[in-house]
């Protein structure tokens, strides 16, 4: 993995290199989060910072200046004795710094050591997340007249805007890592499968799931969700305070993060084997849907072509099920169906569960070889329609844009067909 991040780190130089300007790219690390007064969540890596070192170091600022004669820097702070009683120790810096072929600084100030090492750089990449070196420094500038910020860089650029070229594509070590998680997510779900039925809680099969992702040294990608009936109509639904019904659909969004990578899948599950002919017929809607959308992915394509795709098969199925009257062009022309499928078709998967992207707001435009992303088609009914009752389906795999189309990374993760399911629940 160490010659991964050197090449990492060597790219990243390169495309700050080729500007006509002198430019300089510094990423932190993420500091500690309050769960409350003084007690913090489970520490979690800067996505970009892991990305080019592989470090879970808490305190440590990378700063890559190809115009430097020292181009790979590491800027720590000495060890705090007391910290080390409490929290232990941190990585070395020094064993870090040698595998990545790196200068190391420390320092007890390390804003000013990395604001030294900006002197001479016209444009600075700097973070936005406040509480780092990275984003205090960023906030320093912006506030500084121009006669104190001579020798310091004249424009300040978010680093992302440079990390999310870098990182969208992902390379075969990642693709491999991804799939790790993709394994792991199937585990938990074939396991968990088994014990749905009628009068179980939400939270029982969330809390089942989660365990075994850190029984086998995971975590939750994201919060599990798991909504049965009209809570599967909420998207982000986190009460898990539902009791599982017979012959309603049960909805579970999850995935684990592995080694800092992250699968997102989504399945909907009959709670029983009789699943009423209503909510089978919106079930196989979205799943053509998804099945055509996924056809779509390929080098070249627009993720928003691959939406249409989705919409249509949808605007179709909506009218076969007596949701939507009128001609489908028409329909699908004024988005007739955004009520019932009102998100995106999906999105980038790597190290974040949402992953950057190379548009803006880390959106996707034209897919390359070598991306991976969501496919995840949904219908939602916040109250009865006819004879559908309140609901909410959605099917999402994670898919490898290949050269000539895509891979399901997550194909074993758990059935699609409706009979295929009822096998592993009945």
């Amino acid at each position: 993995m160490q010659e991964l991040h050197r090449k990492r780190i060597k790219k990243a130089l390169s495309l700050l290199k080729s500007a006509p300007t002198s430019q300089t790219l510094v990423i932190s690390s993420n500091p500690a989060a309050t769960r409350s007064r003084d007690t913090h969540f489970t520490y979690r890596q800067n996505s970009d910072l892991f990305y080019f070192t592989g470090s879970s170091h808490q305190s440590l600022t990378l700063v890559l200046r190809p115009h430097a004669k020292e181009q790979v820097v590491l800027v720590a702070p000495p060890e705090d004795p007391v910290k080390k009683v409490w929290e232990g120790s941190q990585p070395s810096t020094k064993t870090l710094a040698r595998s990545l072929g790196a200068s190391e600084v420390f320092s007890k100030d390390v804003h000013s050591a990395v604001r030294n090492l900006l002197r001479g750089t016209e444009v600075a990449f700097l973070q936005s997340i406040s509480g780092t070196p990275s984003a205090d420094l960023r906030k320093e500038f912006a506030t500084r007249s121009p006669h104190s910020m001579r020798g310091l860089p004249a424009s300040v650029v978010e680093a992302e805007r440079l990390t999310s070229h870098l990182r969208c594509v992902k390379d075969p070590t990642e693709v491999q890592l991804i799939r790790k998680a993709a394994d792991l997510t199937s585990a938990a779900l074939l396991h968990a499968a088994q014990f749905i039925k009628p009068g179980m809680k939400e939270r029982e099969l969330a809390v089942m799931i989660e365990y075994l992702y850190r029984l086998h040294n995971a975590e939750p990608a994201f919060n599990t969700i798991v909504a049965t009936g009209p809570s599967a109509a909420t998207l982000h639904y986190h009460q898990l305070s539902r009791t599982l019904r017979k012959g309603e659909l049960l909805l579970i969004d999850t995935g684990c993060e592995l080694d800092m990578y992250a699968c997102d899948v989504s399945r909907t599950i009959p709670v029983s084997s009789d699943t009423p002919a209503p909510l089978a017929a919106v079930y196989e809607c979205v799943l053509r849907a998804q099945e055509a959308a996924i056809r779509a992915v390929k080098p070249g394509a627009r993720m928003t072509e691959v939406h249409g795709v989705a919409a249509r098969e949808l605007t179709y199925g909506l009218k076969e099920l007596g949701v939507l009257r009128g001609n489908p062009r028409e329909l699908l022309k004024k988005g007739a169906y955004k009520p019932y499928f009102p998100h995106g078709i999906g999105h980038s998967l790597g190290i974040d569960v949402h992953d950057v992207g190379p548009g803006a707001n880390d959106s996707l435009g034209v897919l390359e070889k070598g991306m991976v992303v969501t496919i995840e088609p949904g219908l939602y009914f916040s109250k009865s329609v006819g004879k559908i009752p309140a609901c909410g389906v959605r099917i999402e795999d994670d898919v490898l844009v290949t050269p000539r189309g895509c891979e399901v990374l997550t194909a074993g993760v758990f059935p699609k067909r409706l009979d295929e399911i009822n096998n592993i629940v009945e």
